[in-house]
């Protein structure tokens, strides 16, 4: 999953600050110890690497045997399947379940959603990651009467949904669970213009980013949300409050 060809090495890790890939990996470290972690459409295994050398136990989940077979060194186990007719065989099993760029691939994201929360932990979380096709690109192309599918990006011709900040949050709410925590991107310059990456446009990305989060349902590209379970994402607000 994660993109129309998950084993090509043109779909891979994202370095630059404030990406998807960073907040998630920002959201898994918080925690400071080693977690058992289901990774729900694994792509050719690049975050699962990370995780893996980071000393987490991980589970993946791959529909793509080719991106699958790059990936399973880096799992304890793995699955090949259809994420949607997969019956989850783990019971409170794991600290997080990510879906990282995967509901957007799928016709029913919030029976995904229901179907995978039986796996965690008591105190377990999801960690979710979708493009946000009310950034101000593709509002743009609205108004000029465009609403074109491409290869990569919010319009993905792989995409079946499409989905806000308030669709993500209501998505979330319907599977019974409740949002602890939302981290907005910004557009990724440093794949449109590679020299950009370099540390001279630091402040420029930083402006950048301040610009998406002061004003997230415009600007952001995706949103990276941590949710939880009502009864868990009681217990953890309660405790700690949440950042929205």
């Amino acid at each position: 999953m994660r993109g129309p060809d998950a084993g090509s090495p043109s779909y891979a890790l994202k370095r630059f600050k404030y990406n998807s890939h960073y907040w998630v990996l920002k959201f898994l470290s918080s925690t400071q110890r080693p977690l058992r972690i289901l990774d729900v459409g694994t792509a050719n295994g690049y975050l699962g690497a990370i995780l893996r050398a980071q000393g987490h136990s991980l589970v993946g989940l791959e529909e793509d045997a080719a991106a699958a077979q790059q990936a399973r060194r880096y799992y304890d186990c793995f699955h090949v399947v259809d994420v949607e007719s997969f019956e989850f065989p783990y019971r409170e099993e794991f600290d997080f379940i990510l879906f990282a760029d995967v509901l957007e691939h799928v016709r029913d994201p919030i029976r995904v959603l229901q179907r995978s929360l039986p796996t965690l932990k008591k105190t377990g979380e999801l960690i979710i990651s979708l493009p946000n096709v009310a950034n101000i690109v593709i509002r743009l192309s609205l108004l000029a009467g465009r609403f074109d599918y491409y290869e990569r990006g919010i319009l993905d011709k792989t995409h079946l949904r499409f989905f806000t900040l308030s669709g993500i949050r209501k998505m979330i709410q319907q599977a019974s669970c409740r949002v602890l925590e939302v981290a907005p991107t910004p557009l990724p310059v440093q794949l449109v213009v590679p020299i950009s990456e370099r540390g001279i446009f630091s402040p420029f990305h930083e402006a950048h980013y301040l610009l998406v989060k002061s004003w997230k349902t415009l600007f952001a590209y995706q949103f990276v949300v941590r949710a939880a379970p009502e009864s868990i994402a009681t217990n953890i607000c309660g405790s700690h409050g949440s950042r929205r």
